[in-house]
């Protein structure tokens, strides 16, 4: 079988580290950059993730240069505790959650493929069809025929545009977000959410000195106005948070800061004709539950285990993943249509007391990834 992979991000890497194991397939990876893409900051891998990562061969190098944490608080913006939860016990009494440096993943997925990855290659014409994939690139080596092809090519995926040119696939949800990793010596912190209004502010350790921190802000809120400098906006909205935001935001000057735009998929895409999606191209959606890196390593592992035992008939890849995929996008998304009214007092009062309840959010739908049936992942 021959096989094209599009994008040599971690989506893309997973998958041709499975098909390396598999005899009967041929693959070819291609990445449009000149070489792996050393942008992100910090990663946070859950539970189902390190689950993943045994069956793709890496949870033993992952483990070693991870921080592992082992509870989740939620806070509100002054620091005061609404909910916390203990990482170690049922189910996740034989599981880990860990961070680090999102290069470091990258580097770790592409170790023995580097030299296979054809650089600098883009497709300039893409002929789906029931018997195969023809292509046209900007490599002549890759110019040809493909019995599969698997777009990896991540949330603003060119295929998955192509293949829908009358569909809009991305929601932008109008939050914009921050990221970036500070130096923080001997910090002593488990993973923290701290909540205001329409902002949220994230620490999340990845080592002993440093945090890899998220932010974001609906564009629409009612008390500050972005000006769009990334250090500037970062310390009008977050400067009067309790620790730990406070204390980092007050050293932010020197720190390499990622500016974006909160997107999703509008619905979960799998597969159609001969072009199959994984990752973000197939799923993309909100990072409370962290699975961007975990719904990719199980994308890869479902779809390597149908194509080594049932060819091409990507249905089965479809229906593996088709119930747990579009949980998660619902649990993920669903918060986020309700953070525009956090502008009002109630609305906060009933977020603050589900958490109280409940517990943190990610937390809560962590477990039920562990253990609803309907969603339980079938690999």
């Amino acid at each position: 079988m021959k096989v094209l992979i599009v994008g040599a991000g971690i989506a893309g890497l997973s998958i041709a580290r499975l098909l390396e194991k598999q005899e009967n397939i041929d693959y070819t990876i291609i990445e449009k950059k000149d070489s792996l893409s050393t942008l992100g900051a910090g990663i946070a891998l859950p539970f189902n993730a390190i689950r993943a990562l045994k069956t793709i061969g890496v949870f033993d190098s992952v483990m070693a240069r991870a921080h592992q944490v082992t509870e989740i608080l939620y806070t509100k913006s002054n620091g005061k505790i609404l909910g916390q939860a203990n990482l170690t016990s049922a189910p996740f009494e034989n599981d880990h959650f860990v961070a680090l440096q999102r290069s470091e993943l990258q580097n770790i997925l592409a170790e023995g493929l580097v030299e296979k990855i054809h650089f600098s290659t883009e497709l300039s014409t893409v002929n789906n069809l029931n018997e195969g994939v023809s292509v046209e690139s900007s490599n002549p080596n890759i110019t040809g025929d493909y019995d599969l092809l698997i777009a990896a090519d991540g949330i603003n995926s060119t295929l998955r545009a192509q293949q829908y040119p009358d569909t809009e696939t991305l929601y932008n949800h109008n939050l914009t977000g921050w990221r970036f990793i500070v130096k923080s010596p001997n910090h002593q912190l488990q993973p923290t959410y701290m909540l205001g209004n329409t902002d949220i502010f994230m620490a999340y350790p990845f080592s002993e000195d440093e945090l890899y921190c998220y932010a974001h802000i609906h564009q629409e809120n009612s008390l500050h106005s972005l000006i769009g400098d990334a250090k500037t906006d970062l310390k009008n909205i977050f400067s009067n948070y309790g620790e730990p935001a406070k204390s980092i935001i007050e050293a932010i000057d020197e720190q390499d800061i990622i500016t974006g735009e909160l997107k999703s998929v509008t619905q979960a895409r799998f597969y159609k004709e001969r072009i199959v999606f994984i990752g973000d191209a197939a799923n993309a959606c909100s990072p409370l539950l962290q699975q961007g890196a975990a719904a990719a390593f199980e994308d890869a592992i479902s779809l390597a285990k149908v194509l080594n035992s049932d060819g091409l008939n990507l249905e089965n890849y479809k229906q593996a993943r088709k119930a747990r995929i579009e949980w998660i996008i619902s649990f993920s998304d669903k918060p986020l249509a309700t953070v525009k009214k956090m502008d009002k007092a109630i609305v906060r009062f009933i977020r603050n007391t589900v958490i109280r309840v409940l517990g943190p959010m990610n937390a809560f739908g962590w477990k039920k990834l562990a253990t609803k049936p309907e969603i339980a992942n079938k690999d």
